[in-house]
This record gives C-alpha cells, structure tokens and sequence, in this order.
C-alpha cells in the first residue's frame, strides 16, 4: 500500500469529518437525541462532545462498542454499592449505568472539565442529576479507596492507557479484589496492555476477553437514504486497531456479601 502524503491525509480528514458532522447532525434530529437500542436505550443525548465527535452517531444508533452489550446485560443482573466510571468523556456509560442501576450512585471521572459538564448536562436531562456526579482526575489511590468504601462495585474503565495504572495488584490488595471491571485495552498506546491486565485479574476475577466485531448500518431506517460511504461513517468508531474490552468479575471468594 503507498501511504499518503501529508497533504493528502490532511484533505481526507478534512472531508472525513465534516461528512460525519452531516450525518450526526442528521442521526440526531432524526433519533430526537436518544439512544436507539442495547442496554443504553431511551438514554438521552445532547449532540455536544467532549472529543473528537465523540462517536455521537454510533451512540445514538445504539451500536456503539456493541461488543460490550451482553456483559452490561450480565453486570445488570447483580447488585452494586456503586458504579464507577473513570474516562466518561459525554457520560454516555455513566448516565446508561445510572438508568440500567436505579438509586446507585455512579461517581463519573474525566481529566477534560469539558467532559464533566458535558456529563452532568446529559445527567441532567435524564432526570439524574443526583444520581450521577463528574469529577476530574481519579488515581489507583483514590480508585482502590472507593472500592474500600463500597466494597461491591463496578468499574467502567476508559482512559487512554492509564488502565495499568490504575489495575495493579496493589490496588486490588488495597480495596478492589471485590469489584467487577469493565476495562477498554488501548495496546496501541503501550503494546501488552490486554495481556498485562489479564495476568493482574487472574488470581481474583473470571475474566473475559472481549474483541472488535462488525456492524450492520443497514438495519437503520434513518440512514436508508444514504449511500454506502455515509451508512458506514455512521457506525464507524475510528479505531486504530483491532480493540480488546476486559470484562472482570470478581470470583465468589473474594466477593463481599
């Protein structure tokens, strides 16, 4: 393959997102800014993000990280003392999870302050303004102290290749050998991230390993005016690589009652 010039990339990007910006401007007038299907449906959404385009189009059709749909449909079936989301970037999991756990505190963490009001924006409009809190940066220290205090506790992780610094066996000894995880793997920032994680849960959680798939634009009503090119930017996550998502449940040993 001849990669691109500079130039060329530049002009494709240039292009490439300013059809997205179209089509999720059409996905959300035309879904009324709420999530079509999966765990998060009827989750309202504003079309603001807090990076990039914040994947909003993928959201709203419900077929973003769908990958991840059947564990949330599993975790949802056990109780939690509270649920933490660490790189909520719009709150889309933080507000899903506070739909899908009535009553549970979710504690949301962004580095970006853009993220944290965009989260309790979205928190907000779905009547969850107290349920759902946005603070800045959470460190293992302050993770494994939360997991102290609410002994049971799900973890949502999303933060760029922090994650190892965050799951080591110093924080699972200090507070977190008892929480479930939910961890995106980004090895494209630092290789041997999926097989790192894994070896750290090992001893104290049945842990999953859950990997990319595809997606089918053409089972949406809205985009069936489209061509194919604007169907697949629809659903189209950007990612550099194949993704791997570690769904960890803590084994019944080590599980608070």
């Amino acid at each position: 393959m001849v990669p691109l010039s500079q130039a060329e990339l530049d002009t494709f990007l240039h292009v490439f997102w300013a059809k997205r910006a179209a089509i999720t401007d059409h996905i959300h007038a035309a879904t009324g800014g709420v999530v079509q299907f999966g765990p998060f449906a009827g989750t309202r959404l504003a079309r603001e993000s807090s990076w990039g385009d914040g994947d909003i189009a993928a959201k709203l059709l419900g077929v973003y990280e769908q990958e991840l749909h059947a564990t949330l449909a599993g975790f949802a079936r056990r109780r939690y003392a509270a649920i933490v989301n660490i790189g909520c970037a719009e709150g889309y999991y933080a507000v899903g999870l506070a739909r899908l756990f009535p009553s549970t505190p979710v504690l949301a963490f962004d580095v970006s302050e853009a993220a944290q009001r965009i989260t309790r924006a979205n928190a907000a409009e779905n009547g969850l303004g107290d349920q759902v809190s946005a603070a800045g940066f959470c460190g293992a220290e302050h993770l494994a102290s939360l997991g102290a205090r609410y002994e049971t506790m799900l973890c949502v992780i999303d933060c760029e290749g922090f994650e190892t610094e965050l799951v080591t066996p110093a924080a699972l000894a200090g507070g977190l050998k008892g929480c479930d995880f939910l961890i995106e793997c980004h090895d494209f920032t630092k290789p041997g991230i999926t097989n790192s994680l894994l070896a750290v849960l090992a001893s104290s959680h049945e842990v999953v390993n859950l990997v990319s798939g595809g997606r089918d634009p053409n089972v949406f009503a809205c985009l069936s005016g489209f061509d194919d090119i604007h169907r697949w930017l629809a659903v189209n996550e950007v990612r550099p690589c194949i993704m791997n998502w570690l769904a960890a449940t803590a084994r019944q040993e080590v599980r608070p009652e």
